[in-house]
């Protein structure tokens, strides 16, 4: 069970930084979208591949990522508002993946119960041998993906605080926007493919959006947003795994449980201080 824990933990640590960055922006919804849509280009390339591990996977998910930005920025900028806009495309991508998967992918671990719900606590069933250990691959590639976006976020960092603070500053320092899109879409895709077999979308979608939502109340500083994003999904995940082994609950359906709890929990706590 402690492997479970710990890629839970990664997993939740890895959504929550990549969520702080689309919060910011005000784009909690392209949260949700992306981790839709992406589903699609992981139904396509595996019917390629035939190969769940696979690194085409990962690619496929990319670049239905990419293109959901696409097309979510082509309609906001002509017909539609962005919210609007984010709430027609992702259905229709994320229906067209369950309407695959349910025709054409019955007989492999690829179905709509392992991508709304997720298999955690049989992850680490599938392992791998790393320097002489037996290790969950979940758990490694939880590992690395977190590496990844800690690294990413953290080489990054100036451009991204001018970027999401002072959209003017960022266009006088020359900062292109088209690039920086790619980047965010291509660490959310990066994170929520990861994440996808072991915790399912319906734990990805709270974990992304969750945790920094609740950090978002307390703190305005980017520096310290991040710092408690982790902090907020660690103490979340923790509560979830707890009450899911006492009670026998599904960890995907308690975790994003946890996440809305305490998002009231912590909203009604800073309402109850401004009014004090």
């Amino acid at each position: 069970m402690g492997e479970v824990l710990a890629i839970l933990i990664c997993v939740a640590l890895s959504c929550g930084l990549v969520g702080g960055l689309l919060v910011v922006r005000n784009q909690a919804m392209l949260a949700d979208a992306l981790s839709h849509s992406v589903l699609l280009g992981i139904v396509l390339a595996f019917f390629v591949v035939k190969d769940l591990d696979s690194p085409l996977l990962m690619l496929g998910a990319t670049v239905f990522g990419v293109l959901t930005v696409f097309f979510i920025e082509g309609l906001a900028s002509k017909v539609l508002a962005h919210d609007a806009a984010t709430g027609l495309v992702f259905p229709l991508l994320f229906a067209l993946a369950v309407i695959l998967i349910s025709l054409f992918a019955r007989n492999v671990h690829l179905d709509i119960d392992m991508v709304l719900m997720g298999e955690v606590l049989f992850a680490p069933l599938n392992r791998m041998d790393l320097f002489g250990l037996s290790l969950p691959k979940a758990l490694v590639k939880s590992i690395v993906v977190l590496i990844g976006v800690v690294s990413a976020i953290g080489l990054s960092f100036p451009v991204l605080k001018v970027y999401l603070f002072d959209q003017t500053q960022a266009r006088l320092a020359g900062i292109s926007r088209l690039a920086l899109e790619i980047f965010l879409t291509l660490l959310t895709a990066l994170t929520i493919v990861n994440s996808f077999d072991s915790v399912g979308s319906v734990s990805v979608i709270a974990l992304l959006v969750g945790p920094s939502m609740t950090a978002l109340l307390w703190v305005k500083q980017f520096k310290k947003l991040m710092f408690w994003t982790c902090l907020v999904a660690l103490v979340e995940v923790l509560v979830a795994y707890a009450v899911a082994m006492a009670l026998d609950f599904t960890l995907a359906g308690t975790c994003a449980l946890v996440c809305l709890l305490g998002h009231v929990v912590a909203l009604l706590l800073h309402k109850n201080r401004k009014s004090v």
